[in-house]
């Protein structure tokens, strides 16, 4: 026999408490509730075991209290090989949970067919969701893009000082005495961030009279990987990479121990986001991004965004320093 549902008048009854009370406790109004009521309810809703109808609430609020994730690539293979993303958007579930909200993830041809599924949409800002931007501003629903795109369009933008990160790497390389150096990063325009990482490190490379060399690619392990060999069977290993994502110095390292090359004495080898747990464990030098106080600004400022009653945002920029973590890879 099925088990019945427990209803809000059930959880206000064992509370002590109004429905009214109970209702406004789900919706995340708390104005006029003192801390005891809120304990009593919350200690309710996990007793009883009970579950908030969605249907009934977005009839209620107005609102789907999800959030939709949008990728470019429709496949998202690219994404799900990104650690850096998967944590993210954990991250990020996490935070929107606690605040009752949940998130999806969805393509671009799919949010614009299931737009009436969400209450705002968080983006990637790279080159494949730039031309998208300002169909999806005409959507009527909070935007925050992750990185900046290199036009603005009144989304929010929450994104690292990426400038800053190519300035620190290069700084921290040429401290080590590793003055003939590559960098490894994405063709210029495919994502705004990573060509701020680059002038970075060229103005402190022109700055120190440097010369700068440059590889572009897709920034995937096998695209590191290569690189390291033809590198290698060309006798133009320089004595230090720096590759402007960690997943390309993942495949550098992996090429490293392939041909037998001594880490950091034959090839230093210097990444950028330190990407949780895996970058640590291979003791990768990296500089750090802020990801987890980047998603926990993401969901706060979508859910003010929601839930601000009609009135207007203003656009809003954050910008998140960036930190050198040293390991033994240089």
């Amino acid at each position: 026999m099925a088990k019945k549902r427990v209803t809000l008048v059930q959880v206000a009854k064992d509370a002590g408490c109004s429905p009214a009370t109970v209702s406004h406790f789900l919706n995340g109004n708390f104005q006029k509730m003192g801390l005891q009521t809120k304990e009593k309810i919350s200690l309710s809703i996990t007793k009883l075991g009970y579950q908030v109808n969605p249907v009934a609430k977005s009839l209620i609020t107005g609102r789907m209290h999800t959030i939709g994730l949008v990728l470019s690539d429709s496949t998202y293979d690219g994404y799900f090989e990104d650690l850096y993303f998967l944590h993210f958007a954990k991250v990020i579930k996490q935070q929107l949970k606690m605040l009752g909200y949940k998130i999806i993830l969805l393509d671009f041809e799919e949010i614009f067919m299931n737009i009436q599924m969400v209450d705002g949409i968080i983006v990637k800002a790279t080159i494949g969701t730039e031309k998208f931007m300002p169909k999806l501003m005409d959507l009527n629903v909070p935007v925050i893009t992750i990185g900046r795109h290199n036009l603005s369009y009144g989304a929010h933008v929450l994104r690292v000082n990426d400038y800053q990160s190519g300035q620190t790497g290069v700084n921290h390389l040429l401290s080590r005495g590793f003055h003939n150096l590559v960098i490894l990063t994405y063709p210029h325009g495919h994502v705004p961030g990573f060509d701020d990482r680059l002038n970075g490190a060229s103005d402190t490379l022109q700055q120190n009279g440097k010369l700068m060399t440059v590889i572009t690619g897709d920034m995937t392990e096998n695209f590191g990987y290569d690189t390291v060999k033809n590198l290698a069977q060309t006798n133009q290993l320089p004595q230090a990479l720096f590759c402007l994502s960690d997943t390309s110095a993942i495949g550098v390292l992996k090429a490293c121990k392939d041909l037998e090359l001594s880490v950091p004495q034959d090839l230093a080898v210097l990444g950028v986001d330190d990407m949780p747990t895996v970058s640590e464990l291979l003791s990768l030098s990296t500089i750090r991004h802020p990801i987890n106080e980047l998603a926990e600004a993401a969901s706060k400022l979508m859910i003010e965004s929601i839930e601000s009653d009609g009135q207007h945002i203003a656009p809003v920029e954050e910008i998140f320093p960036t930190e050198l973590m040293v390991r033994r890879t240089s």
